[in-house]
């Protein structure tokens, strides 16, 4: 990921994965790959929760009499604010974005690929790569923005933590409902 997460997040989601892997009845690679679609999918509705709205750039804008900081343009001169702010407005979920790729359909048997998502200008800015077909001795998906605003919110908002730590939590919800379904039988056995 751009911004690594914290040690500890990613100890506590890998210590959860390796429990969830052992009571999940599919082998590693599928189910790693299931795990990581989620974990983007989450990264991707984390960023984009705090995307400002159009008429919030616009609100704190006037709140500063339009005296914003403005981009340089290609002929090295500021661009007007009415340019600075269509830009910001046409760029309200970019950082989301780089978490989104379209072409990465989860596949039952796993799969070894590699998705990037770009930007309208046909830039990569994010990137998952996938290595988690079926037999893979150590499946993996490593999943990356490239874009340094996803770096600066991460460290000041630990987004990437709370996916991973969301994700933990479904995970021992699933743990934990197989480990009363197998205290039951053991239960029923010894009882009947």
């Amino acid at each position: 990921m751009a911004e690594a997460a914290s040690s500890q997040s990613l100890r506590q989601f890998d210590r959860t994965l390796r429990e969830y892997l052992r009571y999940n009845q599919r082998e590693a690679g599928p189910l790693i790959e299931n795990r990581a679609k989620k974990v983007q999918w989450e990264l991707y509705r984390q960023f984009k929760a705090i995307a400002p709205t159009r008429d919030k750039i616009e609100q704190e804008a006037a709140a500063r009499g339009y005296a914003i900081r403005r981009r340089q343009g290609a002929d090295g001169k500021s661009l007007s604010v009415k340019q600075e702010l269509a830009l910001r407005k046409r760029s309200i979920r970019y950082l989301s974005v780089s978490y989104l790729f379209r072409a990465w359909r989860a596949n039952r048997d796993g799969q070894n690929a590699r998705h990037s998502s770009t930007s309208r200008r046909n830039r990569k800015i994010g990137e998952a790569l996938i290595r988690t077909v079926k037999g893979q001795r150590h499946p993996s998906v490593r999943i990356s923005s490239f874009l340094e605003g996803v770096m600066v919110q991460n460290r000041q908002r630990g987004l990437v933590d709370k996916a991973l730590r969301a994700q933990a939590t479904d995970m021992k919800t699933y743990v934990r409902r197989k480990q009363q379904e197998a205290l039951k039988r053991t239960v029923g056995r010894i009882f009947a």
